[in-house]
């Protein structure tokens, strides 16, 4: 698997643990206690097609894109009624390109009608850029063009 996932994902950490990720190797374990379902079904996506999930991570006031990796691992648990887990695993972690650090320079994910629309229509449907209300927990974006591109 060596190709990135068209789509990846993307959520904010505070800066003492990214400082803590990035002294570990900048690889390790993400924790949230939101169920990251929708992100459990697009790891499985990218793996089947030999594909692989980019995570971006985004801290600081206001949030900023800092690092990336490939997530390796992604568990959904629920632990009692209704109180869940999502533990992310990821590869180390490599700097964002300088060009795509403000969140706004990342792009939604398209819904499928759109995407739909493009494909038989020919109509390029316009995009919406990331915001800090929907990066938190996570948001699924398009992947930016800088990651795959040498690093790995």
């Amino acid at each position: 698997m060596s190709r990135p996932h068209p789509y990846c994902v993307a959520t904010t950490v505070s800066d003492e643990a990214l400082k803590v990720l990035l002294e570990a190797s900048g690889e390790g374990k993400y924790r949230d206690n939101h169920p990251w379902l929708a992100a459990l079904d697009m790891l499985d996506a990218a793996g089947a097609a030999g594909e692989r999930l980019p995570v971006l991570f985004a801290s600081g006031k206001p949030s900023a894109f800092s690092h990336w990796g490939y997530v390796t691992d992604l568990a959904v648990v629920e632990l009692h009624r209704a109180t869940w887990e999502t533990v992310l695993s990821f590869t180390p972690l490599q700097p964002v390109n300088p060009i795509w650090v403000d969140l706004d320079s990342v792009l939604l994910k398209p819904t499928a009608e759109q995407l739909d629309r493009e494909v038989r229509e020919g109509i390029h449907q316009h995009r919406y850029p990331v915001t800090e209300g929907e990066i938190r927990p996570y948001a699924i974006c398009e992947t930016p063009a800088f990651i795959g591109q040498g690093v790995s």
